[in-house]
């Protein structure tokens, strides 16, 4: 008796809802209902005979079985597409240096993952500096493209989304209530983020001084985390120890939106800086959150 072929797309299906952690991004990723996502996970489910996801109120999350399925989808994935390739004589191959924020590398394992499954022979190299040291090596030629933060209005770039800045604090914790507001900040004239804080806070009248400053938000992260600062942030830099203040509630006020926007060498690209340039808009402007 012949065992049953696992289903290609159904485990693409199962990659992107891990990944985006709900069917309905996983729908959109797919351009798929989410109806046909549901119906392919539980094909899936019913001929592995394991459940894959746990589902809550409130988060999708891979079972201990799930996880283990997940790594070998990815490679199936992976093959599939380097046959896809091979065959056609089409496969990509080269070399791809990428600029990403140091805050920002670690928002993106599953789209940077995607790719190297996708294009194994691809050589990719990831810088992280800041956004304005990227955008100078993009200009100079000595990285392919980088995904940088402005502030909304600035000229240069492909917008790849826009992102709301939000203030954040250790949960329960009464920095925001000082004054002069304590702010761990980046140093000024590197980061949007800062520029963006510091005038709002300037226009609102609202005294604030730099308390600790740092190039990294993990070094910055550690001063909030214990409650001796308030720093500014996208959603998705905001992990389980930190907390979204409402700016009416906490006496702060509200933060303009920054764009993150993606900047490309001159002149043509490669096959692979291409190939990743796509993947890259496609993903960052589908995903809820920019990982």
């Amino acid at each position: 008796m012949r065992t049953p072929v696992v289903d290609l797309k159904a485990m693409q299906s199962f990659v992107a809802i891990v990944e985006s952690g709900s069917f309905t991004a996983a729908a959109e990723q797919m351009n798929y209902s989410q109806s046909a996502i549901s119906m392919q996970l539980q094909r899936l489910e019913a001929s592995l005979g394991v459940a894959l996801v746990a589902r809550t109120s409130r988060q999708l999350k891979p079972t201990r079985a799930g996880r283990e399925a997940l790594g070998y989808a990815r490679e199936m994935l992976r093959l599939s597409s380097e046959l896809r390739e091979r065959v056609a004589g089409d496969e990509v191959a080269g070399e791809v240096r990428l600029g990403l924020p140091a805050d920002f590398a670690l928002y993106m394992p599953e789209t940077l993952a995607l790719f190297a499954e996708r294009h194994p022979q691809v050589e990719m190299e990831v810088r992280s500096e800041l956004s304005v040291t990227l955008v100078e090596q993009v200009e100079a030629g000595d990285i392919d493209m980088a995904i940088v933060t402005r502030q909304a209005g600035l000229a240069g770039g492909q917008q790849l989304r826009r992102e709301p800045l939000v203030w954040a604090v250790a949960p329960g914790a009464a920095a925001h209530l000082c004054r002069p507001l304590p702010l761990a900040l980046w140093p000024q004239g590197i980061c949007a983020f800062r520029a963006a804080a510091t005038e709002a806070l300037d226009r609102a009248g609202l005294p604030w001084r730099s308390a600790y400053e740092s190039q990294a938000f993990g070094a910055l992260r550690v001063a909030v985390v214990a409650g001796l600062a308030v720093t500014v942030a996208i959603p998705s830099m905001v992990d389980s120890e930190l907390e979204i203040l409402d700016p009416r509630q906490a006496g702060l006020p509200e933060l303009p939106s920054i764009d993150i926007r993606l900047f490309r060498r001159e002149g043509r690209a490669n096959r692979a800086a291409s190939s990743l340039a796509e993947l890259i808009v496609d993903r960052v402007r589908k995903q809820r959150h920019f990982r």
